[in-house]
């Protein structure tokens, strides 16, 4: 009978050596996938951070555009109208 709780012993013991290699194994395994992904993420996430700024700057270059067209109109409207005037002032005189 001791000869036999010797034996469960020991076989318990090994099982439990390769459960722990195998928990260990596994652990790294996840570990390493776990990094992949996470520096996967922080590229897209550079990426996207990097695509926002270059859409924000084109939204600023355009809205300064527009606004010196809607500017410039603003004077050309000025001129003809003041052209108008000075026409309708001449013809009355």
């Amino acid at each position: 009978m001791d000869d036999l709780v010797a034996i469960v012993s020991i076989i318990s013991s090994i099982f439990s050596i390769l459960l722990a290699i195998s928990a260990i194994w596994f652990s790294r395994r996840v570990e390493e996938r776990l990094k992949r992904n996470f520096l996967r993420l922080k590229e897209v996430m550079d990426s996207n951070h990097d695509r926002t700024n270059e859409v924000l700057t084109n939204i600023d270059r355009e809205a300064e555009n527009i606004k010196l067209t809607v500017y410039k109109s603003q004077d050309d409207l000025h001129q003809t109208m003041n052209e108008i005037m000075d026409q309708c002032n001449i013809s009355k005189k």
